[in-house]
C-alpha cells in the first residue's frame, strides 16, 4: 500500500568540532536524498555546512524537509536558569550560544573559553563543563578530567539519555567536550548554526519538539523539521567504507526514507514520554527521534 510522504527530502548531518579546516574522516558529513538516490557531500568548515543547509532550504520552497541532527539540542532541566537565562529554557540557551559563541570561516572559535565562563557563572568548582586539551584549562572552572559534580549543578544526562543508559546504550553527556564520541563541543558549535537557520527562515524552520511539540506539525509548503538523531540507533548501518562517517549519514537517510515511504516515519515523532516529563522535555531538553521510554513503573504515557 502506498503512502503519502510526510517530506520531500532527508538531509542527515554528521557534525565536527574541528579548530581548523578539515575534510575525511571526522569531519562534516552530510547527506541528502535527491530523486530517490542519496548525494553525500563533505563541508570543510562549519561555515561552508551553514552555506549547504541555507542553499538546500532556499530550495525547498515549496517542499517539504528533514534535516537530522546528530548533536544534542538541549541542556538537562535547571541548565538555563542555572546560566541566569529567562524565557522558554529551550530558546534561552539557543539564544545565549548563539549570541556568546565565535565561530570563523575557519573553524576558530571560542568553545573551550565559553565553557569556562558557564562554569564559573554556575558556581564553585570545575564543572559541569569538562574536557579540553591541558592547555586550554581554567583554574577551579574547565578540566581536562571530569571533576566531582558540585551541588547546584545541573543534572549530568538528560531524560532521554537516561533512557537509553537503562537499555543498555552509552550516550555521552552534553557537558563533555574532548574525547573519542564526545558531544559537548558539538552542540556548542552546532547549536548557533541552526539559531541562524532558524532566524533566517522564522516561518519556515521549526525545532522538534521545543516548537513542534511530541510530534509533527501540519505539513505545509516549504516546511523544515530539524530533529536530533543518534546514527547508533540505526541497526545494520554499514560502518566498513573508507570514512565510517560518510558511510552512516547516507545510511540513516535511506532509513529515514524508507520509513516514510513505508508510512512509518511520523510515528518516531511521537514517541512515549512519561507524562511527568513531558513539559520539561519540550521546553529545555530535547529528545532524540526513535527513543520511546519503556512504560516499566505503570504511569500512563501519552502521545501528542
Amino acid at each position: 500500500m502506498a503512502h503519502a510522504v510526510s517530506f520531500d527530502r532527508i538531509v542527515v548531518v554528521d557534525w565536527s568540532a574541528n579548530s581548523a579546516p578539515k575534510i575525511g574522516a571526522d569531519s562534516i558529513w552530510l547527506a541528502h536524498d535527491d530523486d530517490g538516490s542519496v548525494v553525500v557531500e563533505n563541508p570543510a568548515t562549519r561555515a561552508d555546512a551553514f552555506g549547504r543547509l541555507t542553499s538546500i532550504v532556499e530550495a525547498a520552497v515549496d517542499s517539504t524537509t528533514l534535516i537530522g541532527v546528530d548533536f544534542s539540542l538541549g541542556y538537562p532541566a535547571g541548565t538555563a536558569r542555572a546560566l541566569g537565562c529567562t524565557g522558554v529554557p529551550w530558546h534561552a540557551m539557543w539564544t545565549l550560544l548563539a549570541d556568546s559563541i565565535v565561530d570563523d570561516e575557519r573553524n576558530g572559535n571560542n568553545r573551550f573559553e565559553f565553557a569556562a565562563e558557564c562554569n564559573a557563572a554556575v558556581g564553585d568548582g570545575a564543572g559541569p563543563f569538562w574536557g579540553c586539551p591541558p592547555s586550554r584549562q581554567v583554574e577551579h572552572c574547565l578540566t581536562s578530567t571530569k571533576p566531582d559534580r558540585s551541588a547546584g549543578h545541573p543534572a549530568e544526562w538528560r531524560h532521554v539519555e537516561a533512557v537509553l543508559r537503562s537499555s543498555g546504550r552509552r550516550p555521552f553527556s552534553s557537558w563533555q567536550l574532548l574525547g573519542v564520541g564526545a558531544v559537548g563541543s558539538q552542540s556548542l558549535l552546532g547549536i548557533p548554526v541552526l539559531e541562524r537557520l532558524r532566524r533566517r527562515f522564522p516561518q519556515r524552520v521549526d525545532i522538534w519538539p521545543f516548537t513542534t511539540g511530541l510530534g509533527l506539525p501540519p505539513s505545509r509548503a516549504g516546511q523544515v523539521v530539524v530533529a536530533e538523531i543518534w546514527p547508533t540507533l540505526v541497526s545494520g548501518t554499514d560502518t566498513t567504507g573508507p570514512v565510517r562517517d560518510a558511510r552512516q549519514v547516507a545510511d540513516v537517510a535511506t532509513w529515514l526514507r524508507g520509513l516514510d515511504r513505508r508510512g512509518e516515519l511520523r510515528g518516531l515523532f511521537e514517541p512515549d514520554v512519561a507524562a511527568t516529563r513531558r513539559s520539561v522535555v519540550i521546553d529545555e531538553e530535547g529528545w532524540v527521534l526513535g527513543v520511546s521510554e519503556p512504560n516499566t513503573s505503570g504511569e500512563r504515557t501519552e502521545r501528542g
